[in-house]
């Protein structure tokens, strides 16, 4: 954890440690108690107990935090706005699919879709859903494109979560997020891995592992995923050791350790939680979010009301510009467990 965490970013950081404390002592069948487990992790960041580290972060407290931290529990924070598209609560978003293609897929579709479902129900291929407003209706229709036309005049924005390990928040609401600037992160790479605390390390070190690890894919992108337990409980790496390139350019450094090591936790794990303009996503991402939608209005007509949403299904996306402070929403501080880089 840095020296430099101030306010509720030293306080959740904190809170994260003692809940990762807690969970590794259950995995060989202790308790460790909450109380004890915050000020296990405050000693171990050099505070003479809980109240100490409580009061530490009181004196150096900022303004934009109060109203911008949130709960870590979605159940407890407000619903989104009408024109803001949350992929987490189907009930809210599952009545607006069934209206924005009804031209298309009225009673009579869905009766013949009940008495005769198709073997494979998937979003990637809609032949199945085309082919059957075709055989019931007459119509040609490519349900995908439409929906997807259809959504960007319905919602605004969709919400979905940006993971990262920050020393503060402020930067983020006074900049917003930013696409991935290669040299900045060159820059920021030399900074840590050849500073002189790892004497083993020189600029071929970095060279090479600059060579190594392809930009292609994150230079000039922000991303997001829009199903925030997803990102929390698989992809915990984002929020324990930041950058997703600089942790591959540590992981390539050659060297004596592994120095991915050296990033984990320099900050407190912080997910944002955002309202992204439909506008700014790639017309094939809405696309392809169309077609998740129409597989899960489909699967809850079968599942009736057993049907529960794949909690496990993945649903990130990037974009091209920068996202504007004003579509943050806010921030918390997750407790990570599990580390997929382990």
């Amino acid at each position: 954890m840095d020296n430099q965490l101030q306010g509720d970013d030293l306080l959740g950081a904190l809170k994260a440690r003692a809940g990762e404390l807690q969970a590794q002592l259950s995995l060989s069948g202790q308790v460790l108690k909450r109380g004890a487990a915050l000020e296990a992790a405050a000693r171990e960041e050099g505070f003479r107990d809980w109240n100490a580290a409580s009061a530490a972060a009181r004196r150096t407290q900022t303004t934009v935090l109060p109203s911008r931290l949130l709960s870590a529990s979605a159940s407890e924070r407000p619903p989104a706005p009408k024109d803001v598209w949350d992929l987490n609560r189907h009930s809210t978003w599952h009545p607006d699919i069934w209206s924005l293609m009804s031209d298309f897929i009225g009673p009579d579709v869905k009766k013949a879709f009940r008495s005769k479902p198709p073997e494979y129900l998937v979003s990637d291929d809609l032949t199945w859903l085309d082919d059957l407003v075709l055989k019931v209706r007459g119509i040609h229709v490519d349900s995908k494109a439409e929906l997807a036309e259809r959504l960007l005049g319905r919602y605004r924005a969709i919400r979905a979560c940006h993971g990262t390990s920050v020393p503060t928040v402020n930067s983020f609401y006074e900049q917003g997020l930013r696409p991935l600037d290669i040299e900045e992160f060159h820059d920021q790479a030399r900074k840590i891995f050849l500073s002189g605390e790892y004497s083993e390390l020189s600029e071929v070190n970095l060279q090479r592992a600059m060579e190594y690890v392809s930009p292609v894919t994150r230079e000039g992108r922000v991303y997001f995923e829009a199903n925030e337990r997803f990102l929390i409980e698989m992809c915990g790496h984002y929020m324990l050791y930041g950058s997703e390139y600089l942790t591959a350019l540590a992981a390539n450094l050659g060297g004596t350790r592994d120095y991915r090591r050296v990033l984990k936790k320099r900050f407190a794990p912080t997910l944002f939680v955002c309202d992204v303009p439909l506008e700014n996503l790639h017309p094939g991402t809405v696309a392809e979010f169309a077609g998740t939608a129409l597989e899960s209005i489909f699967q809850e007509l079968l599942d009736g009301p057993t049907y529960a949403p794949d909690k496990w299904r993945g649903a990130g996306f990037s974009i091209r510009v920068p996202l504007e402070p004003s579509c943050i929403l806010g921030h918390f501080h997750p407790a990570i467990i599990r580390d997929p880089l382990r």
